[in-house]
């Protein structure tokens, strides 16, 4: 039980050392992730129809 509590306060200390974003800092990244994400899915989409057509073109 003595190494459970020590544990726990070990995680505490770490805990108090991150360095948290701010709210805004969060909204930030996680537009730009979502942005990123759906652009690079426009892309692979693009990319697929872009050979499927060519696929189908040449096997046809």
């Amino acid at each position: 039980m003595n190494k459970i509590k020590e544990f726990i306060d070990g995680v505490k200390k770490e805990m108090a050392k991150v360095s948290w974003p701010t709210r805004k800092e969060l909204i930030d990244n996680t537009t730009v992730t979502v942005v990123y994400s759906i652009l690079l899915s426009v892309f692979i989409f693009a990319m697929d129809r872009v050979y499927s057509t060519a696929l189908e073109f040449l096997f046809k």
